[in-house]
């Protein structure tokens, strides 16, 4: 017995996709659905494109005489007409799906009109083009040059990455061209009729055509586009200024009792609230900005915690002096203060490291009344508090030492502490400035005669 059945496939076998449906069009049009399930519908001998549901008899008694106007207007081949919320042909979007162009004149979109286009109105008929197509993909393949113009904007952007780094000014970040050129290059040879994958390339364009409109692509040379990109970079600070008279407050505070740490956090921010051309890299800036504070106060709440157990253990001892008792408890408050801070910090900025928070924090930051330098001031705190806490337990260890000053071994206990304070400086003082250029010659020969000589000569030594 013969299982395999000949088969005669007709017209009327054909498998049956929506648009076939014809409970869903009326006469003379097609309905088609969108990868992402909306519906559209395009009149073919018309050459119509219809958003509106037109299965409400009053759209489309309106389709219907946009119809008979648009056929007044002479569309040649490969142009469309769009109609934008049921209205006539007075305003409708015209699509030249030859030269993939798109406007609201149609005089200015047949191709004759197309070439002597200036270069902003021919990107900005690109745009409206591709974003069209990205609403409208399944009534017409793709155009035969819009894979390998995504292809190729993508590769320029991708390698400008590479060249440039977190200064790159390209609409998709790295790893988005990275993922994007791998999922077009596989539709490009096996899946170019798809309409997600028209869908897809026709919002990368558009995306592609909007940064150019913005970034004066092929309008400029290129140093004027180098310029141009650095006022961008270089964008006018629009946070508000603080008073003189605040400005010198807080660099006291800074230079004084927070022993300039606030500096480093101030670099920082900055560093991490700087808009380097797309919102990537400025997510990426700040999500490493907030783990790094994370990480630096957790390490300075278990040094706090160490810290407070000395000094608790050192107000133990029955003989104490008073004032040992006195830097002993401003060492522990000055720990408990750094502990509380530090714990409350952490939580704080781990539960916001997204950027729709960020950006709340850092308009917050920059326009208080201190401004980032103030804010800065806040940031070190945990620091601050626990350089403080050392100060104080380094006091009054010395003051215990030093409460019966007879004894011999109080004077070498003293001579070594003042070595070691000296050692401690040293180090201090160097790695707190070994990250800036420096000069040759060592700090103490500026107060040498030959440092002295140059410096009144107006030279700087060197």
């Amino acid at each position: 017995m013969n299982l395999f059945f000949e088969h005669d496939f007709s017209a009327e076998d054909a498998y049956i996709t929506i648009s076939h449906l014809t409970s869903i069009a009326p006469p003379g049009w097609i309905s088609h659905v969108h990868p992402r399930g909306a519906v559209y519908w395009t009149n073919p001998s018309h050459r119509v494109v219809v958003d509106d549901d037109i299965r409400v008899p009053a759209i489309l008694q309106k389709a219907t005489q946009f119809c008979a106007q648009c056929s007044q207007l002479d569309l040649s081949d490969g142009m469309e007409a769009h109609m934008i919320g049921a209205m006539d042909a007075s305003f409708c979007l015209f699509i030249n799906h030859k030269q993939c162009a798109a406007g609201y004149d149609l005089a200015n979109i047949r191709t004759k009109a197309i070439r002597n286009m200036q270069m902003g109105a021919l990107l900005r008929a690109r745009r409206l083009y591709w974003n069209f197509i990205s609403y409208h993909p399944s009534h017409r393949p793709c155009p035969r040059q819009g894979f390998d113009e995504a292809i190729d904007a993508l590769r320029s952007y991708y390698h400008e990455h590479l060249s440039v780094g977190m200064r790159c000014f390209a609409p998709f970040a790295k790893a988005e061209c990275e993922e994007l050129l791998r999922v077009l290059h596989s539709a490009k040879d096996d899946e170019r009729d798809l309409p997600a994958a028209i869908a897809m390339v026709g919002w990368v364009l558009k995306d592609v055509y909007s940064f150019r409109s913005a970034d004066k692509y092929g309008q400029v040379t290129r140093e004027q586009h180098k310029s141009y990109r650095q006022s961008i970079w270089q964008a006018p600070e629009l946070t508000r200024e603080p008073s003189a008279l605040t400005r010198f407050v807080v660099r006291c505070l800074i230079h004084g009792p927070f022993f300039g740490i606030p500096q480093t956090y101030l670099e920082h921010v900055k560093s991490a609230s700087e808009f380097r051309g797309h919102l990537a890299g400025l997510k990426q800036s700040w999500e490493a900005y907030t783990l790094q504070l994370v990480r630096e106060y957790s390490d300075f709440i278990l040094i706090a915690t160490v810290l407070l157990s000395a000094t608790v253990g050192l107000l133990t001892i029955n003989d104490i002096g008073e004032a040992c008792r006195v830097a002993a408890m401003l060492s522990a408050f000055a720990a408990l203060g750094s502990m509380t801070i530090g714990v409350f910090f952490v939580w704080r900025h781990q539960r916001n490291t997204r950027m729709p928070s960020s950006f709340s924090y850092l308009h917050n930051a920059r326009n208080n009344a201190l401004g980032l330098s103030g804010h800065a001031l806040l940031l070190s705190l945990p620091p601050v508090l626990l350089v403080w806490s050392i100060v104080g337990f380094t006091a009054a260890t010395l003051a215990y030492a030093m409460q019966d000053a007879a004894r011999a071994s109080t004077w070498v206990v003293l001579g070594l502490f003042v070595l070691l304070l000296a050692l401690i400086m040293a180090g201090l003082y160097t790695f707190s400035t070994i990250w800036h250029w420096q000069s040759q010659e060592s700090w103490w020969t500026l107060f040498s005669w030959k440092g002295v000589r140059k410096r009144d000569m107006g030279a700087p030594p060197v």
